[in-house]
């Protein structure tokens, strides 16, 4: 009998023993308060306050065990607000969406068509010059030889020329982030400018190349000023309408033995419009001086070519890792334009509608979210930490998971976090989407810890020196990313294991 008992005895310790190696988990109030005191020195180091920082996450196998702080309220969300635009995207068109681009007519083809041809643009975010050259081809492989005209038509979206009332985001609105959406999105309306001065003379020249658009640098005074720090701003960019062709002026002062080459907005969509159109068709026809106009062209329903752009999921990875705003402001319409129920409302007002829909038909409360342009290039976009958590959330569980997931920058390997969070730790365990504004910084996503369990975050810092406060997010992510949890199986063990315990340690005499 005294054997047994120490028999007994001996399992209980080693039962104990294997209990206390297996629980390395905090009460999820010490998880909490260790947590808040590294962000909050973190905080403290980069000179912000704490109000100024909302978070939320928690692993996605127990929702309930969350780690927070101003989880509710309603944050500048910036680039992050993203997510919401991709994921309702996919939701509502699916990841084959392709938008497009069509080439019609209101007659069948004819060497010497009657009526113009119209080009009708449906938000296409892949129309190249290349690419509109092969829509005109087609149109002179049918037949086609002259036509009177060739129409425009941009209504897909309402308004269909946005910028005639929209104010510039910043203060360089030739910038490609601060490209307006176009229902007729042809080379997303940019052109290459390279300017090269000597000790007496600059030069310039456009690429590619626009027959009718002249580029002008007989006005420009070379001086002994830092080549680095000459811009393109407005002031230095003047526009001029001649009666067969338009000019743009280079005003002002330019470095001497100077080299600048920029990608920029240059002219006036509806010009860098009517101008390629008008050179291509006369390459390809040899009718020269065609016109073009802009107008609805409800009436011209004969498809004669059409382009269609890369697939949504293709798309996804330009906005999310690349954190491209021309094409989710492209995208954000194209959600209002595909479900517009009448020709008056504005499309993004149906778009905003159209995220509001899809929010509520999944449960979410969305009175934290405030939407404008669906990209964070705002300074009124907001989302609070859970709304944002609760939509991912929601997306990882859905079966587009895979094409969301695989948009989104890996950390520490590509896209916007090609150089942050590269420590073993985090490297590649990550896939977050990235915000930055002069006032803000902030991350979201999902984070894998040490034992494999997917977490998810929503983290922001609203302050006018946020860009000090990206030390701080990247500290949430890494301690994310160093926690770990029993499996399933193993927590049934240990659940098993106290009860035998117990067991052995009642019967002992």
């Amino acid at each position: 009998m005294a054997s047994l008992r120490l028999h007994n005895f001996s399992i209980v310790l080693l039962l104990a023993s294997g209990l206390n190696a297996c629980s390395t988990h905090l009460p999820q109030q010490t998880k909490q308060q260790q947590l808040m005191t590294q962000l909050s020195e973190q905080l403290q180091q980069a000179q912000l306050p704490k109000q100024a920082l909302a978070f939320i996450a928690y692993p996605l196998d127990t929702p309930t065990e969350q780690l927070s702080y101003q989880a509710t309220k309603a944050m500048q969300p910036a680039s992050t607000m993203k997510l919401l635009t991709s994921i309702v995207a996919l939701e509502q068109l699916g990841p084959a969406y392709r938008a497009k681009t069509q080439l019609r007519s209101y007659d069948k083809p004819t060497q010497n068509m009657q009526q113009p041809l119209v080009l009708k643009g449906f938000g296409d975010m892949d129309l190249t010059r290349q690419e509109l050259w092969s829509l005109l081809q087609q149109a002179y492989d049918q037949g086609i030889r002259r036509v009177p005209a060739i129409q425009i038509d941009r209504s897909w979206f309402n308004p269909a020329r946005p910028g005639l009332t929209a104010l510039p985001f910043d203060e360089t609105p030739r910038e490609y982030y601060n490209l307006l959406p176009d229902a007729l999105f042809l080379q997303r309306n940019m052109l290459g400018i390279k300017l090269q001065s000597s000790a007496d003379h600059l030069t310039g020249q456009l690429s590619p190349a626009v027959q009718g658009l002249e580029l002008i640098t007989s006005q420009v005074r070379l001086t002994d000023s830092d080549c680095a720090a000459w811009y393109p701003d407005p002031a230095r960019l003047a526009f001029e309408r001649q009666p067969d062709r338009l000019h743009l002026i280079i005003k002002g002062e330019f470095p001497k033995n100077c080299q600048k080459t920029d990608y920029l907005q240059l002219i006036h969509r509806t010009d860098f419009s009517r101008l390629v159109v008008q050179q291509l068709w006369q390459q390809i026809s040899g009718q020269a001086q065609v016109p073009v106009f802009e107008q609805t062209a409800t009436e011209a329903t004969l498809l004669l070519a059409e382009h269609q752009s890369r697939s949504l999921a293709e798309v996804l990875r330009d906005v999310n890792k690349s954190s491209d705003n021309a094409l989710t402001r492209q995208l954000y319409l194209t959600l209002g334009a595909t479900k517009t129920s009448h020709n008056h409302q504005q499309t993004a007002d149906s778009a905003e509608q159209q995220v509001r829909n899809y929010l509520h038909r999944i449960g979410l409360d969305h009175s934290s979210l405030v939407l404008e342009n669906g990209s964070g290039l705002s300074r009124n976009e907001r989302i609070s930490p859970k709304l944002m958590a609760a939509v991912l959330q929601h997306a990882f569980g859905a079966q587009y998971q895979p094409e969301l997931l695989s948009s989104l920058p890996l950390a520490g390997v590509d896209g916007t976090l090609k150089r942050r969070l590269t420590q073993e730790q985090t490297q590649g365990k990550a896939r977050l989407k990235t915000g930055t504004l002069r006032n803000v910084t902030a991350l979201a996503g999902f984070v894998t810890d040490q034992s494999g369990r997917h977490w998810v975050v929503a983290s922001f810092i609203n302050h006018p020196n946020a860009s000090r406060g990206r030390q701080v997010l990247d500290q949430l992510i890494t301690w994310l990313s160093l926690q770990s949890a029993l499996s399933p199986s193993l927590r049934q063990n240990q659940a098993g294991l106290r009860l035998l315990g117990s067991g052995l340690q009642a019967a002992r005499p």
